[in-house]
C-alpha cells in the first residue's frame, strides 16, 4: 500500500513546488501606476533622433501631468494635450501649443519632442527617472524629476 501512496504524493508534491515558479516575481515588473506621473515636474534629459541615436537635451523641455492633461515647455513654446493612461499604457490627444519662433536648438528640439510624444504608447517610472516608449516598446524619451 505504501508504494501506491508514494506514486500519488510525489506528483502532487512536485506540482506544488512548481506552482510558485509559474507566477514569476515582481522583479522587472512593468506594472505602473499612472498617478505616479502627477505632482512632479519631469525634465527631458534625452530623446531619440530621427536616425535612432540618443540626443542629450539641455534646452528646458518639461512635462507636468494632472490626471487628464499634460502641459509644459517643449523647448521654445508652451504646450498641452489630454492623455489617457492605464497601467503602463499611455496615449496623448492632439497636442496644442504657442507658436513663437525661438531659433536653434530650441526649434528643432521642440519639433522632435512633440513628434515623439505623439507616438508614445507606454511609460515606465523607476526612482526619479521616467522613460516613455513608442508603441513598439522602444524608449524614445527619458525624463528625470525636476528640483
Amino acid at each position: 500500500m505504501r508504494p501506491a501512496r508514494a506514486l500519488v504524493l510525489v506528483p502532487l508534491l512536485l506540482s506544488a513546488l512548481a506552482l510558485p515558479a509559474c507566477g514569476g516575481s515582481d522583479e522587472g515588473s512593468t506594472e505602473q501606476n499612472p498617478a505616479d506621473l502627477e505632482g512632479v515636474s519631469w525634465i527631458l534629459t534625452q530623446m531619440t533622433t530621427v536616425g535612432g541615436q540618443t540626443q542629450i537635451v539641455d534646452v528646458g523641455v518639461s512635462a507636468q501631468f494632472d490626471g487628464s492633461s499634460i502641459s509644459g515647455n517643449s523647448g521654445c513654446n508652451q504646450y498641452h494635450a489630454t492623455y489617457e493612461a492605464q497601467g503602463a499604457n499611455i496615449s496623448f490627444g492632439p497636442i496644442a501649443g504657442t507658436k513663437k519662433l525661438c531659433g536653434e536648438p530650441g526649434d528643432s528640439t521642440e519639433t522632435r519632442y512633440l513628434q515623439l510624444l505623439g507616438d508614445v504608447g507606454s511609460f515606465r517610472i523607476s526612482g526619479r527617472s521616467m522613460s516613455m516608449n513608442d508603441t513598439s516598446g522602444t524608449p524614445v524619451l527619458q525624463f528625470s524629476q525636476g528640483g
